[in-house]
């Protein structure tokens, strides 16, 4: 009898003294005594797919399979294809096929498939059944005797010793791998507080980089304003130079005038001191007053040899005199005439002196 991997078996007890329920009891079915139950299994199968569900969800297929080839109702065909098919993934899917296989069975399935629900799970077979278990095996005793039964308990006691030195075996690598995972423990404690440590430092350097960060975001922010406020000085100071050329142009255009007036100055003081000597070079109003008296004697002298002159024609020289006399006054009148326009220039000068003074 073959047994899939890791399937687990209890041992059952001594049930030989109990009596297996009338319609579940193989050898009477053999007999003869069971033979109108054909009829109504159909019937008994569909109590077992009313409770598919909750067989799918607890049975586990490698618990069952070596009772039921034992009982020849699998083959090993069949339990491979139940434990080991890759179509069947989850444990509920190999359930649902064990049963269908078994449905396939008959009767004699069904009476397998309760005896082995008695054996591993009571809960089920009387979820089922709706009866207490009785936990005999008729179906053993029926095919191969008590020998068979005992064949199958001493299997069954090979498998559970097998199983148990697997277990101690399991135990001892559990223990092995539980001292390496404590020695692992323990240096991934040591690294986990190296970790706790660097992870501190890390805070605390990013703390410092967010604090550097922000205070290079501020002398940037200082940078940018001086910048700002050196090219506003620049611009300015470039402003100041051009103001300072302009005004340095005004400076020369102004020691040019200044020069020019300068030299007005100049020619205006060298006008004033030749007027000045001439005001003070001018005739005296004495000498006025006499000019013009001999100018008006002039005149009633003119006058006279006039009134003279014309009764009638002069001789040859009182003409000759009368020339003279007449040029002598066009000479007097003359120089009258330049001592007046220069007396006007006079008065003309010293009143343009006294506006230069007033400057």
């Amino acid at each position: 009898m073959t047994t899939a991997p890791g399937a687990k078996f209890d041992f059952p007890p001594d049930t030989s003294d109990h009596t297996y329920p009338p319609h579940l009891r193989v050898d009477e079915m053999e007999n003869g005594t069971s033979s109108g139950m054909s009829d109504d299994v159909e019937a008994l199968w569909e109590t077992v797919e009313s409770k598919r569900y909750e067989l799918c969800r607890t049975i586990s297929p490698a618990k069952l399979t070596p009772y039921l080839r034992q009982c020849k109702v699998l083959d090993e065909q069949d339990e491979d294809e139940i434990l080991n098919s890759m179509l069947l993934v989850s444990k509920a899917n190999r359930t649902s096929r064990l049963l269908d296989i078994l449905h396939t069975k008959g009767e004699r399935g069904y009476v397998a498939f309760l005896e082995s629900l008695e054996f591993y799970y009571t809960d089920l077979y009387k979820l089922v059944t709706g009866k207490e278990p009785t936990r005999r095996f008729s179906t053993i005793v029926v095919e191969e005797g008590h020998e068979g039964l005992t064949q199958f308990l001493m299997n069954e006691v090979v498998k559970l010793q097998q199983q148990s030195k697997v277990k101690t075996l399991q135990h001892v690598e559990l223990s092995r791998r539980n001292c390496t995972l404590e020695d692992e423990q323990k240096k991934l404690r040591l690294a986990n507080q190296e970790l706790q440590a660097f992870q501190q430092r890390y805070n605390k350097l990013r703390e410092e980089r967010n604090t550097c960060s922000d205070e290079l975001l501020r002398v940037k922010d200082e940078n940018y304003k001086l910048a700002m406020r050196y090219a506003t000085l620049s611009e300015e100071k470039n402003m100041a130079v051009m103001r300072s050329r302009d005004l340095q142009l005004e400076i020369d255009q102004l020691k040019h005038r200044l020069n020019k007036v300068e030299e007005e100055c100049k020619m205006e003081r060298r006008q004033s001191l030749k007027l000045k000597n001439d005001i003070e070079n001018r005739p005296k109003r004495e000498q006025i007053f006499e000019l013009e008296r001999e100018n008006e004697m002039l005149k009633i002298k003119l006058q006279e040899l006039q009134s003279i002159i014309q009764p009638g024609p002069l001789p040859a020289s009182d003409k000759a005199i009368l020339d003279i006399l007449e040029h002598d006054r066009q000479e007097a009148l003359e120089d009258r005439q330049d001592l007046v326009n220069r007396l006007y220039n006079l008065h003309e000068e010293v009143r343009q002196a006294e506006e230069l003074r007033d400057k």
